[in-house]
């Protein structure tokens, strides 16, 4: 019997110990903000990209990543490439915008890129 008593309280407590231990840390709504992303893609200052610390370079390329990901989840749909314009001609163009808003963009990344192609390059059909 005592034995059956230590066990159900040791299952009550270690149940109470995994449940309290599995609560959500809290809503993450975003994977990486527009100020996040604008150090990213700036790397270290003063060096060019080539010339990164290996870190430093992982960031870009991250960053790189993550825009394209957006682009290619967008482009046609939500905004349209000029014809004959380069892709990295369009990135560097939103890339300077970014840099101009470096510090006010605490929200959403992709809903800040989204917000500057669909304004810079809308699609010609108003879509």
């Amino acid at each position: 019997m005592a034995n059956r008593m230590r066990c159900a309280v040791l299952c009550a407590v270690l149940t109470l110990i995994c449940g309290a231990a599995a609560q959500p840390l809290g809503a993450f709504t975003w994977h990486l903000s527009g100020d996040r992303f604008v150090a990213k893609v700036a790397g270290q200052p003063g060096v060019d990209k080539w010339s990164q610390q290996p870190d430093a370079a992982f960031q870009q390329r991250y960053a790189e990543g993550y825009q394209a990901g957006v682009v290619d989840a967008t482009q046609g749909r939500l905004w349209c490439a000029p014809p004959g314009m380069k892709p990295l001609e369009i990135d560097d163009r939103i890339w300077d915008e970014l840099r101009g808003r470096a510090g006010s963009m605490p929200g959403n990344a992709a809903a800040e890129l989204i917000a500057l192609y669909v304004t810079r390059f809308p699609c010609a059909d108003g879509r």
